[in-house]
């Protein structure tokens, strides 16, 4: 058997740096010579004073407007001495004029009119107050208005009784008996200031009227002899 041959150690008691094997070359970034680093720097440097000289020999553009909401103008001009300005698009909607536009004419119905109340409601009419019958004095019978006389009429069975009509008025009062059907019947006529007696029953009412019929007042009789004061 023969032994393998072994590498010979440098005196340093590590493999020199050329001769060592490199995985992948990455040796000069482990260990980087000054030379390397001092062109790096002079590439930035150089870089820098490129960009600022750039940036101050761009003339400026005192004639652009100023840039619009959301919108930014760029000033690029193709060749000296001449400018290009991009111009903005305005959102703005266009100016209308609505005495060019051709309206279509439109057909209006008049409107109906309606009942409006008048400021003051009419007033009705005053109704004449119905005269109401005297109130009766001592002695005196109760006159029923003239009204009533369509719901009366004569029924027996009564005692016997008088009555005194006087007429109070200044004009002449006809006296009327209503009868067992609900009709007139004619007993006296007296003038103004005349009265006189008239045997009656109870149960038996009368009417009192003027001389074109029309009614003033009914009484009905009592059983003791009462006064018919027709006013």
């Amino acid at each position: 058997m023969t032994d393998s041959p072994r590498p010979l150690a440098t005196p340093s008691g590590r493999p020199h740096p050329r001769s060592a094997p490199t995985a992948g070359g990455e040796v000069w970034l482990r260990d980087p010579s000054p030379t390397l680093l001092a062109a790096i720097a002079i590439g930035l440097v150089v870089v820098v004073l490129a960009s600022i000289v750039s940036l101050f020999a761009t003339p400026r553009r005192p004639d652009l407007p100023p840039p619009l909401k959301g919108e930014a103008i760029l000033a690029s001009p193709t060749r000296a001495g001449s400018v290009t300005e991009t111009p903005g698009e305005s959102y703005a909607p266009p100016s209308v004029s609505f005495s060019g536009r051709a309206v279509a004419p439109t057909r209006t119905t008049a409107p109906t009119r309606r009942a409006t109340p008048s400021s003051r409601p009419a007033s009705p009419k005053p109704t004449p107050p119905r005269p109401r019958p005297p109130v009766a004095g001592p002695g005196e019978l109760a006159a029923l208005p003239a009204a009533h006389e369509a719901g009366l009429r004569s029924h027996g069975g009564g005692p016997s009784t008088f009555v005194d009509f006087v007429n109070a008025r200044e004009s002449t009062v006809v006296v009327h008996w209503i009868n067992y059907d609900g009709r007139r019947q004619q007993y006296a006529v007296l003038r103004p200031g005349q009265s006189y007696r008239q045997q009656t029953y109870v149960g038996h009412p009368w009417v009192v009227a003027d001389e074109r019929g029309r009614g003033l007042a009914c009484f009905e009789p009592d059983r003791q002899t009462l006064r018919a004061v027709i006013r």
